[in-house]
């Protein structure tokens, strides 16, 4: 009954966001067929959408001192200075980097080194990648790495390209595998990555790659005490978890990508498709061997005008053991949190960040997005959305009552398709959790 329950939340949003767009859709549709851009504040009137006038509701209560914000921000080219002095830096070799971490307020920062920008040989050589990398999230993480590469190689779609990275994450959470797992009985570990990885594929059209990698990671697991949470051995002592003394894995992989979307950050249109089969085995005595099987997509339609967007997504993981062997647990499919970092814990918004570990996970997001204003290039989305999804050992434990519902609200400030940010608020049977980050999951 609770998974029935959960897919009812599903056809209820469905039907509440159709119902009511459509009510106002018809009479708006001529207006707002090319989605305006203002040159002036949005002034104030009554939406005949009564499901965008909800959203808006809160915005028109700020409408003023946003306004006044707006029109400073015009009058001194604010915005344009800003842009400016960005993309100077990143024509000269660097781009700062800022953003959200998962288990703490204090944001990350860091950059990314263009060597061949900075040895001014990037014209001459276009087609060829040099970078170094460095990111340090205060308490959560510490990255460093460097890449290097071609594109277009001999004039095709052809690309090729090496990656060193060193990667800690000081508080991974961890609850325990399988969706039956109480966070209460939560603690976390201590992860140190080194990785290598090769990697060539080919770019049928600007939409369309194929890809192939082998990768080596060395990872370390260190088990202790903080913040009045006990050792993950003592916690879990009677649960044979895989991999908490760490791996040495090689891993094979071939992934074939589409997108179409009109932006990567701030889509309102277009879809992306990926498919991913790996091969891991584990080096020394690891008992590391499994397959991976990987599909995410979403799809952006617009209803009616540019102005509303309604994003279904699904997403689906599984980790097939092979020949006896084990998935470690920091390499399982992994739901909770935001998902602005999917390659670790992907989008279920109202539990926390690593809520559920298992071998996969099964995972379907729908987001409708309404512009509530936009002036130039700063664009205000609200958004609804509900997250339904689990986790499980095998496709036969896949079970309706094991299902985790999240809904909320999302506010998105974006520049010129590119989120400023991005606060939402979810609430499941967990609790309530809130987020404030720059981007924004799909």
């Amino acid at each position: 009954m609770t998974g029935l329950r959960s897919f009812k939340h599903i056809g209820f949003f469905l039907i509440f966001v159709f119902g009511f767009v459509a009510i106002g859709s018809a009479a708006e549709k001529d207006a707002e067929r090319y989605a305006p851009v203002y040159t002036e504040p949005l002034t104030s009137r009554s939406l005949k959408d009564p499901l965008s006038a909800l959203l808006e509701l809160p915005f028109r209560l700020i409408k003023y001192p946003m306004d006044k914000g707006l029109i400073f921000t015009e009058n001194h080219r604010l915005d344009k200075k800003t842009l400016w002095v960005y993309e100077r830096m990143v024509e000269k070799g660097f781009t700062p980097l800022l953003g959200g971490s998962e288990t703490t307020l204090i944001p990350y920062y860091g950059g990314e080194f263009n060597l061949m920008a900075i040895a001014k040989q990037k014209e001459k050589y276009p087609d060829f990648i040099a970078t170094a990398t460095i990111m340090h999230g205060p308490t959560a993480f510490f990255l460093v790495g460097s890449e290097v590469g071609a594109q277009r190689i001999a004039g095709t779609g052809l690309h090729a390209g090496g990656l060193f990275q060193y990667h800690m994450r000081e508080k991974e959470p961890f609850y325990g595998i399988g969706p039956k797992t109480s966070r209460g009985e939560g603690t976390s570990f201590k992860m140190e990555t080194t990785q290598l990885t090769a990697n060539a594929g080919y770019n049928f059209s600007p939409s369309i790659d194929l890809s192939g990698a082998f990768t080596y990671r060395n990872v370390n697991i260190t088990n202790r005490e903080h913040d009045g949470k006990g050792d993950i051995t003592k916690i879990f002592a009677n649960e044979v978890i895989p991999g908490l003394n760490g791996e040495r894995l090689l891993s094979y992989e071939a992934a074939l990508s589409r997108d179409t979307r009109d932006s990567r950050d701030q889509a309102s249109k277009g879809s992306y498709q990926k498919f991913l089969f790996k091969y891991t085995d584990g080096t020394d005595h690891s008992s590391a061997r499994y397959f991976t099987y990987l599909v995410d997509m979403a799809k952006y339609f617009q209803i009616a005008s540019p102005r509303r967007v309604l994003v279904p997504r699904f997403f689906m993981e599984y980790n097939q053991q092979i020949d006896g062997g084990t998935v470690p647990f920091f390499e399982m499919a992994k739901l909770g949190s935001s998902g602005t970092f999917p390659t670790r814990s992907q989008t279920a918004r109202a539990f926390v960040y690593n809520r559920f570990y298992a071998e996969g996970a099964m995972l379907l997001n729908l987001e409708y997005r309404y512009t509530v204003m936009q002036y130039k290039d700063f664009k205000l989305n609200t958004a609804l959305f509900v997250d339904e999804g689990q986790v499980f050992s095998d496709f036969g434990k896949i079970a309706m009552k094991y299902f985790k519902t999240s809904y909320g609200v999302g506010f998105y400030l974006s520049y010129a398709k590119t989120t400023l940010l991005a606060f939402s608020v979810a609430h499941g049977n967990e609790g309530t959790q809130f987020y404030i980050d720059n981007k924004i999951a799909f």
